[in-house]
């Protein structure tokens, strides 16, 4: 059920925002723009546990309302996200719903609310409650609503070619839940981390591309990442090579015992204290893919080489930003200490056929994965399967529909918190999207 003050929150925000949008309307003719999105979703998981096992169904509606550029500098923009429990069994866990007094419920939240600025033609500030997706550090819509962030994230295309871009957060709004919060480890208090920042720039050139991302995690977590790629086109083909490094490190006095307690095996070092002593991290990564392009089809092939573990989550509850193309949509991570993946996919467009459906069916293999603290403490091998089913309906534009069936499976020797038990996936996503002018 949707609290009440939420929603009273939410509306008195949304009537803020269209009095501030209607008092400067006067000084221009552009329109204002409502995007409004509804989803229906399923999940069912399936877990080597069975009191791990459970189902979770949700309504979800998001409604994206923008100004113009007054004056041609300044805009706002607001968001408000309803989600509402259509079904819920088996684990209590978030996953499309929040837990509320130890069941799932629905929630709403003003997920998005920003103040646009752009005192240059080629800068644009965006102040306030905002997505973000840049190659380490994004907002996951793998669930009902996306998880949004607090902060400050700045635009700036220095030439057609070149552009920088900055931003920094100090809250964000996990996917599955109706609050913002301060970010934490998964040792510390709420708000211990002060800040997470990103700063990168792109390049492009014709067909080749190439970006550079650090984040910083404020005492606990920094990254660098380096990805450049090309485009070679055929006469009826074409092949895409990319290539990637990405480091983690550990970055202050957070980045203890068990503060990544989901990937990092430190609570294994003798005498580890979690919470206490001091731990570390010098992960790096490397991937090679290839994607070769012909009529309807797409093949894929990629190979990831990890030296130390590469970590995937910023912070506590942090999802969907691994850049590594060997994970999977679904499940762990694949970036453990001295592992080795590989994947391979087919997507086949079948507009010749059916048009609007298009099918991709993948699978990868990791291989002599270690116990991050000592080899001698944990081997492993990991496998996943998945195939994607996806359909744009014809005639109803903004109508989408797709389906994800994904295995996970794992042969472990001792223990490595990277590796998971096996576990099936299935989700379905219902979508419908449509944009107001006036």
């Amino acid at each position: 059920m949707l609290k009440t003050k939420t929603t009273k929150w939410i509306g008195t925000g949304i009537i803020t925002a269209l009095a501030a949008g209607q008092a400067m309307a006067a000084d221009t003719d552009n329109t204002y723009q409502l995007k409004t999105k509804s989803r229906l979703v399923h999940f069912d998981r399936e877990y080597e546990d069975p009191d791990k096992d459970r189902t979770q169904s949700a309504f979800a509606i998001t409604a994206d309302w923008t100004t113009p550029a007054f004056g041609d500098w300044i805009g706002f923009g607001v968001s408000p996200y309803f989600v509402e429990d259509l079904h819920s069994g088996g684990l209590i866990k978030e996953d499309v719903l929040t837990v509320k007094d130890g069941e799932n419920q629905g929630f709403a939240v003003l997920g998005q609310a920003f103040v646009t600025l752009t005192p240059l033609d080629k800068l644009a500030i965006k102040l306030g409650r905002q997505t973000h997706k840049s190659m380490l550090l994004s907002s996951s819509g793998s669930r009902s609503v996306p998880n949004t962030f607090q902060g400050l994230n700045t635009q700036f295309r220095i030439t057609d070619n070149f552009s920088l871009y900055g931003a920094v957060y100090d809250k964000w709004s996990p996917r599955s839940n109706d609050s913002f919060e301060g970010f934490a480890t998964d040792q510390s208090l709420e708000g211990d981390i002060d800040y997470v920042s990103v700063v990168g720039f792109g390049y492009s050139l014709e067909s080749f591309r190439a970006d550079v991302e650090y984040l910083n995690a404020k005492d606990y977590l920094s990254k660098l990442g380096l990805r450049v790629s090309n485009r070679i086109g055929f006469d009826s083909s074409s092949l895409k090579l990319t290539a990637g490094l990405f480091t983690s490190s550990d970055s202050g006095d957070l980045f203890v015992t068990g503060a990544e307690g989901g990937d990092l095996d430190d609570e294994d070092a003798t005498g580890s204290v979690a919470g206490v002593t001091k731990s570390e991290n010098d992960g790096l990564g490397a991937y090679i893919e290839a994607q070769w392009a012909v009529n309807n089809i797409e093949l894929t092939a990629a190979v990831s080489k990890f030296d130390d573990l590469w970590i995937e989550d910023n912070f506590s509850g942090d999802h969907g930003s691994n850049p590594f193309p060997t994970r999977s949509r679904v499940g762990p991570d694949v970036t453990n200490t001295n592992e080795t993946a590989a994947k391979l996919a087919l997507k086949y467009d079948w507009k010749d056929f059916v048009p609007g459906l298009q099918t991709t069916v993948a699978a990868g293999h990791g291989w002599d994965a270690e116990n991050s603290v000592n080899d001698s403490l944990g081997s492993a091998d990991e496998d996943w399967r998945e195939i994607v089913v996806g359909y744009k309906v014809q005639g109803i534009k903004g109508l989408k529909f797709k389906a994800i069936w994904h295995d996970y499976t794992s042969d472990e020797d001792g223990s490595i918190d990277g590796v998971k038990p096996d576990q099936t996936d299935i989700r379905v996503y219902l979508d419908y999207s449509y944009a107001f002018n006036f």
